[in-house]
């Protein structure tokens, strides 16, 4: 059952302005996973958090590599980069496996990068649903919204991700509360393999 998580991984992003404290999922490893309710919605969003010794620079090349995202984030069994529009902005399509009976997902999302500072990148996310062709194998999730916020410390890269939406179909509000701290763990434990 915790397979229904994955649809979370890459797309459950809090609006910025919410209003809701955060409150601790989940710390181990160094890893800390937050939720909180949102006003407009029966679903949480998260928010999950770590240091790893690297640079900048490589955490970010690894979130916006579309071709290989697939590779380390949590039940997904595919993705690809759609199109490079300019130097900072990305469309990407990933699918995510379900166990049977349910249909696998698949979404495609725009991450656009911002330089905040000399040391910060803000990677955000939106949904871009209708910038690729349904693909008759998936249910596609069209409402999520998020960032990636990179900051460099010394020789260590502070990573903040945070994300709000809605998987689709007919998974109960609880469960997917109950199991959604399971997706950032393993994608942040994946993604500090291939930085660090």
């Amino acid at each position: 059952m915790k397979i229904y998580i994955a649809m979370l991984s890459f797309l459950i992003s809090a609006p910025l302005f919410a209003q809701k404290e955060w409150s601790l999922k989940k710390d181990k490893d160094d890893i800390q996973i937050y939720t909180r309710s949102v006003d407009s919605s029966k679903i949480k969003a998260y928010k999950a958090e770590m240091t790893v010794k690297s640079s900048l620079d490589k955490v970010k090349d690894v979130i916006i590599d579309g071709d290989q995202l697939h590779v380390w984030n949590y039940k997904a069994i595919d993705s690809k980069l759609l199109k490079k529009s300019s130097e900072n902005t990305y469309l990407i399509w990933m699918a995510l496996d379900l166990p049977w009976p349910l249909r696998n997902r698949d979404f495609v999302t725009s991450l656009k990068l911002n330089r905040v500072s000399k040391d910060a990148v803000r990677i955000d996310i939106t949904a871009a649903s209708d910038q690729y062709e349904i693909q008759e194998d998936y249910l596609r999730m069209a409402s999520f919204e998020g960032y990636w916020l990179l900051e460099q410390q010394g020789d260590m890269v502070k990573i903040t991700h945070q994300m709000y939406g809605d998987p689709g179909g007919n998974l109960p509000s609880w469960f997917i509360n109950s199991t959604i701290a399971r997706a950032p763990y393993h994608n942040f434990v994946a993604l500090r393999e291939r930085v660090q």
